[in-house]
């Protein structure tokens, strides 16, 4: 089945697993079951937008009420786990159409978050599913909170993607500008990028975009969807200048000092023992659509 007709076999709801997966599930298997573990960690109980303060554990808890009814209605037998973090477990007794098209569409070499990649088909659907497959990311991986603004004190939504997986924001950010919704920043977890001591730069890579561009995509999650409003109409009410598409082309690049750790087994091999000034010149070596040579 050649790739660009897979994605008409694509559904609202398998787009939104696969954006779940991608964020932050991991694949587990032994001789008689396979699963699928998806993580809804968050990082403090409340979470602050400007004037709301949110408890995340009974947001998160109430809101995947409807996202496990969702899967059990594609067949699949899923479970809500709570404990010091929040997991859906979809569980596969024998290997069904739905596990098939699921592992084939998420490549069956690959088995965590650490080092999933969007699948080829999501950027060949509709806008529609590409939408849901990035509110799955956004729904494990995003935080919206009043901190996150930039030096103008704007608001942003990050989108915090395993310091491992280095080729996934590069591909996100090819799919929001498919949307139309641009991304403002990528802060690679890179040593140019971070600086620090020791091994303080190698943390997750952060995924910046404009709350009222972000407005676009949203969440499921309820209170970030209620601490995105509240953001958004901030930046509406108090900026006008609209972020632009990424052209690739980095502009007003200031020259970074040298760090010890640009050659660092943290770093992959494309870009291992290289200098860079800005975040487009890294997205170069990853693969940016935009820079293709």
């Amino acid at each position: 089945m050649e790739k660009n007709k897979i994605s008409n076999f694509l559904t609202s709801d398998i787009s939104y697993l696969l954006g779940l997966i991608t964020g932050h599930g991991e694949i587990q298997y032994n001789s008689d079951v396979r699963k699928i573990i998806i993580d809804f960690e968050y990082k403090t109980l409340e979470s602050k937008a400007i004037t709301k303060v949110f408890d995340q554990r009974l947001h998160i808890q109430t809101s995947l009420d409807p996202v496990v009814y969702r899967l059990q209605q594609m067949g699949i037998n899923v479970q809500k786990i709570t404990g010091d973090k929040i997991s859906l477990v979809l569980t596969w007794i024998k290997e069904d159409i739905a596990w098939l098209f699921i592992k084939f569409l998420i490549n069956g070499t690959r088995f965590s978050f650490h080092d999933f990649l969007i699948p080829e088909p999501i950027f060949e659907t509709t806008d529609a599913n590409k939408k849901e497959f990035l509110r799955g990311i956004a729904d494990v991986t995003g935080f919206v909170r009043k901190s996150n603004v930039d030096q103008s004190g704007r608001h942003r939504v990050y989108i915090e993607i395993s310091n491992k997986n280095w080729f996934l924001p590069p591909q996100i950010c090819q799919l929001t500008q498919s949307l139309n919704v641009a991304i403002q920043y990528i802060g690679y977890g890179h040593p140019n990028i971070r600086g620090g001591k020791g091994t303080s730069w190698a943390k997750e890579h952060q995924i910046k975009i404009y709350a009222e561009d972000f407005e676009n995509i949203g969440f499921y999650i309820s209170h970030k969807n209620e601490a995105l409003a509240e953001l958004v109409e901030y930046n509406k009410s108090n900026f006008t200048r609209k972020q632009a598409l990424c052209t690739g082309i980095a502009s007003r690049e200031k020259s970074k000092d040298s760090h010890p750790h640009e050659t660092h087994e943290k770093l992959p091999l494309e870009i291992n023992g290289q200098h860079f000034n800005g975040y487009k010149a890294i997205c170069k070596c990853l693969g940016c659509y935009l820079q293709k040579d």
